[in-house]
């Protein structure tokens, strides 16, 4: 609504919205009018929803389907929004969830947990729970380009790739009949190519195919 080009937080609220919104906001119309996220709307038709990202989980392109702010570097409110509204939470970003990080000191991971999600941090963790619900947060900031996660092995112990973490929140969705939702994105390609760093670029679409061919084939599996 406020240029010919789109920023991520624009363009993620309009794919979730239906409404155009300045560069920089989520879900606020350019009259200041907070508008209801997808998630919102389908929450209320239980419908659920599932969040994977390699940036922080609560960066403008997930933030769009789930949270209205007016300004998408407020990613401590939100992460507070996710609660009961996200089912399934998988990214970067834990400070904007642990009480060390956060500048209120609000404890978002205990939250969680009270509210029955499994509350994770590493990628062994990830891959033993069995939990539905599921706040997972792998790096405090952004998750590590994969060129880094290659040469580094207690990254590959801690970080689980894009694959795995799409592997884990579609097959809490495929294992029952309710509707869902499912965005995930391979954000830092985007950040590489700010950069113009080709190998990071390389490296980061790659692992995004590995994560659609994954998906696809979980999915061709079904009846």
């Amino acid at each position: 609504a406020s240029s010919m080009v789109t920023d991520s937080a624009a363009a993620s609220s309009a794919w979730g919205g239906g409404k155009r919104v300045p560069n920089g906001k989520i879900n606020v119309d350019a009259e200041g009018k907070a508008r209801p996220s997808i998630g919102e709307t389908l929450q209320k038709e239980g419908v659920k929803l599932g969040l994977v990202s390699t940036a922080t989980i609560t960066h403008a392109t997930p933030a769009g389907f789930a949270a209205t702010v007016p300004s998408r570097g407020q990613e401590e409110r939100i992460a507070e929004q996710y609660l009961n509204r996200v089912d399934v939470i998988l990214g970067g970003g834990s400070k904007f969830f642990s009480k060390e990080g956060r500048k209120d000191k609000r404890d978002l991971n205990g939250e969680f947990a009270k509210a029955k999600y499994d509350v994770v941090g590493s990628r062994d963790e990830l891959l033993k729970s069995k939990s539905k619900k599921i706040l997972g947060t792998f790096s405090s900031g952004y998750v590590p380009y994969m060129v880094d996660y290659f040469q580094d092995k207690e990254l590959q112990k801690k970080v689980p790739t894009l694959s795995e973490m799409a592997e884990a929140a579609l097959s809490r969705f495929l294992g029952d009949e309710a509707p869902f939702l499912m965005q995930v994105e391979g954000a830092r390609i985007d950040h590489a190519a700010h950069k113009n760093d080709i190998g990071a670029i390389l490296h980061e679409q790659m692992a995004f195919d590995d994560a659609v061919t994954k998906i696809l084939q979980m999915i061709g599996e079904r009846d």
